[in-house]
């Protein structure tokens, strides 16, 4: 809220507190516009993710609002407490500059990390959560190349990989973020993200 300088190739994204009913997630609940003036564009809806895709560039030094009404609610039918609003100011330019990792879990050449770890990222930006999937963030056995079943999340600039079992111990595992992971200009990774560490015998059970 109150930003400026926004590239005008950007999209409009939402981060709630938990999982939301996207049936109460639409052009109704969540609005985008100019002057009082809607702007063209779709609703998406994805893990706890909403994102508006305008249907052009926007506007150069350009004052747009975003609102996400109560008609928005939560999977037990709870509504949100009042209707959020956000705004601020396009540039007069795209965004052109490809995203990056700037962290992840676990540490790239780690040993002896627990059995029962997620495995997580951290971007440099907010990312598109519908290019965040197992297809884009895989998660494999070094060795084998055996692919670790499990689902993928997305919130803020961080997607962790949670598998559905704990993994095998004293093995090596590789992660892999590919360039079909885009940030909300359409910007790939320049390059596939790879970082690889090794279980040890235990899980971790400390607070």
């Amino acid at each position: 809220n109150g930003a400026t300088g926004v590239p005008i190739n950007t999209k409009v994204g939402a981060t709630f507190s938990e999982a939301m009913d996207p049936t109460t997630i639409t052009a109704a609940t969540f609005t985008f516009t100019q002057g009082g003036v809607a702007v063209p564009g779709a609703v998406s809806y994805t893990g706890v993710s909403a994102v508006f895709t305008p249907a052009a560039n926007l506007a150069v030094n350009t004052i747009y609002t975003a609102t996400i009404t109560t008609g928005a609610k939560d999977l037990a039918g709870n509504p949100l407490a009042a209707n959020y609003v956000w705004r601020w100011t396009t540039g007069a330019t795209t965004d052109t500059t490809a995203p990056t990792v700037t962290g992840t879990i676990n540490a790239n050449g780690a040993t002896g990390v627990p059995i029962n770890t997620k495995v997580g990222a951290t971007f440099s930006e907010g990312m598109d959560p519908f290019t965040i999937t197992t297809v884009t963030f895989t998660f494999k056995e070094t060795v084998s190349g055996a692919a670790v079943a499990g689902t993928i999340s997305y919130s803020g600039v961080n997607a962790v990989f949670v598998p559905a079992s704990n993994l095998t111990a004293n093995t090596n595992y590789t992660a892999t973020i590919t360039t079909g992971a885009k940030d909300l200009a359409g910007n790939p990774l320049a390059a596939n993200y790879v970082w690889s560490w090794t279980t040890s015998a235990t899980a971790d059970t400390t607070a």
